[in-house]
Formats: structure tokens, sequence, C-alpha cells
């Protein structure tokens, strides 16, 4: 048995932060019911990434596991449905505008005064008050405000850098872990207490937890008596191979002797890298001594030397090669398997493994309202 079988979730939501972390909570059981515009689009994202049979690669990793009612929330029968559905959840989660679901006559006032158990996600960019409230808002937006785009773009430790978004829409998930774990959260508060509670998330708070702890390392201690120190990921770099590239830390002193052992060419006698200091100073020169040795092995006999010597490394693999990484492979953590909804894909297995069972994903993504005549079935049961 899942963990959270028996957990009826509706969602009105679209694009990745909010219908993810359903997605997540229906790999562990959960039956999630996604509610679509009935304009026969539905979820902007089911038309994004590579796509077969009308659906995108994108839209089925966040919206696996889940069934599919198509409603005109527009029209009082409409309305009357998504009002019978959210009796009928122990989770309601939606990310429109501020104010839509108030007027909709679905807000969280209203609902949870009908099911005081009921637990009531609004998820938004950047809360539902504010001077930007009502801004149309998507992860990059996010990326620049939470100051990830000038910590990507280089601008660690007072140094220059021009800003860069990072490629990888990674608000849209850090929002999503967090409202999947907060749901969690929130569904044993009501299992001590019998009371259900409108739970908010923001995509820029949740963009400033996640990103907080290291990106702020200079500025988190306030007032006087703070020795600043260099940030940890000055010494992480990429470095080419005669084939390749690898990852490997170049500066720290817990790793440096390990380093000077897995490159050989006499670095630990050269006294532009005697100290940490040294080595921050001389970082170009170190990383032109590393590489006079890296270019001349490959990646697989570059590895075995750091591995012999205990340092931290790995290789830097081609999207197209992460499936295939021994590690990877061993943990069974990529798996591919026929969708009913999309085909033969290829997928992350969910990562929490519970018990012994190996995790397995929830189950295909919906086509547009597929469930719909399944849906009104069972609330007119």
């Amino acid at each position: 048995m899942k963990p959270l079988e028996g957990i009826r979730i509706v969602e009105a939501a679209q694009m990745i932060s909010a219908p993810l972390a359903t997605s997540l909570l229906a790999d562990q059981g959960a039956d999630v019911i996604k509610v679509e515009a009935a304009n026969g689009v539905g979820d902007r994202m089911r038309g994004l990434g590579d796509l077969r049979n009308n659906m995108g690669s994108v839209f089925h990793n966040c919206n696996r596991g889940k069934r599919s009612i198509a409603l005109d929330t527009k029209s009082d029968e409409g309305r009357e449905v998504l009002i019978k559905l959210i009796d009928s959840a122990d989770v309601f989660v939606q990310n429109f505008r501020p104010g839509a679901v108030d007027r909709m006559g679905v807000g969280p006032d209203a609902m949870c005064t009908r099911n005081p158990k009921l637990i009531y996600v609004s998820v938004s960019g950047f809360g539902a008050t504010g001077p930007y409230a009502d801004q149309m808002v998507y992860d990059f937006v996010i990326q620049g405000v939470t100051g990830l785009a000038s910590f990507e773009g280089g601008a660690i430790d007072g140094a220059d850098g021009t800003p860069s978004l990072t490629n990888s829409l990674v608000i849209d998930k850090a929002t999503a872990l967090t409202v999947s774990q907060a749901i969690t959260a929130a569904l044993l508060h009501r299992e001590r207490t019998g009371e259900g509670q409108h739970l908010e998330v923001d995509m820029v708070g949740a963009g400033l937890q996640f990103a907080w702890p290291d990106m702020m390392w200079n500025h988190s201690l306030q007032g006087e008596g703070v020795t600043r120190t260099p940030h940890m990921a000055l010494n992480y770099d990429v470095r080419p191979t005669k084939d390749g590239y690898i990852t490997l830390n170049l500066a720290t002193n817990s790793t440096w002797p390990r380093l000077c052992a897995a490159i050989g060419n006499g670095i630990d006698a050269d006294p532009r890298f005697a100290s940490y200091a040294d080595r921050q100073r001389n970082a170009s020169a170190l990383a032109e001594a590393v590489d006079a040795v890296l270019t001349t092995l490959t990646t697989d006999e570059a590895l075995a030397r750091l591995r012999a010597a205990d340092m931290p490394g790995g290789p830097v693999l081609a999207l197209d090669e992460v499936h295939l990484d021994p590690q990877i492979v061993h943990n069974g953590s990529v798996v591919e398997r026929e969708s009913t909804s999309i085909g033969p894909l290829r997928e992350a297995r969910p990562a929490a493994r519970f018990g012994a069972a190996a995790p397995e994903p929830g189950g295909s993504a919906p086509r547009y309202g597929e469930h719909t005549d399944e849906i009104l079935a069972e609330l007119n049961d």
C-alpha cells in the first residue's frame, strides 16, 4: 500500500509548480483529479516538449498518475460540479491569479467554511497581496528577484558577474517540492487535530528558502564580529579530459592533498598553491596545471585516479548518457515503460523509497478530459 492511498486531491492548476507538486503525491498513492478548462485545450503545458498523441513530454512528467475532468467553470453548472469535487476532497490545490477563485465562488473562506477539514492550497508567484501580487509570473522572473540569476552569473563574494538564468526551471520545481511537503504536513496536522486549513505557498518565498542556505553564505550573518570566508562554490569546477569533462574540487584544504596525489605533477610543491588563499589567488594558474595532466587522460582514466586518491569528482554526462551511468542503472533511478497516453518513454523513478519496495511512477498522465464521465458518475453516486 502506498502511503497516500485514500487521499483525494482536486487540482485546478496549470504550468509546473502546482501540477508537479500533486504529481509527486500521486506517485505516493493519492487520487489526484485535475480540473481543466472546457476550452478544448486545458492545461497550456499539454503542448510543451516532445509531442506524441497530442501530449507533450513536460506535461506528462508533471502530471503522471492523475485523472482529468474538463469543466466550464464560467457556467453555473460547471461551478456546481467544481464545488462538489472540492467537497469530496481532502486537499484542493489552485494557482489562479489572486482573487479569481473568490469571483468563481470557490475561494478559501467559502470552501473551508463548507468543509472545515479541507486543506485548501493556494500557489502563487508573489503571494496574494503586495506590489507584485497581480503580476504574471514565470520561473525566470523569480530567478531574478531572488538573486539566483546574479549568483549563477558569478557574483559571489563581491565579484563582478553578468547575471545568468539557470536553464532548468529550478524555482518551479523548488516550489513543487515545498508545496508537496507542506500538504503532507497539513494532512498530518489534520490527522492529529481534525482541522483543515488554508495553506499558501508563493514562488518567491519557496525560491528564497531553496536558494538561501548556500547562496547567501556571505549575506546571512549581520552586525559586527563576522569572519568572512570564501564561498565554497568558488572551489568547484568542470575541467576537460582527453575525451570529455569531469567535475572536481580544486582548492579546499581538506581535498588538496588528494588532488595532488591524483594529478601527480608536482603541484604540491608549487609555491603559488601553498595555501588555500594562494590557490584562490592563483586559480587560473592552478586550473592550467591540472589541465596539463587531465587533458592527457581519458575521462575514465582521470576518474580512476581521483577515486584511487579518494578525491571527489565525477563525469559530466551528456543528456542522452545519463540513463546509462552505472550507478543510476544500479539504483534503478530511471525507468523505461509504456504509457497508455503518450506511448513508450523514459522517466525518473520516484526518489523516496518507503520500505523495501522499489518506488514506481504513478501511472500515465491523463488525456484532456479523459475521466470526465467517470468522475461525474462518482459524484452522482
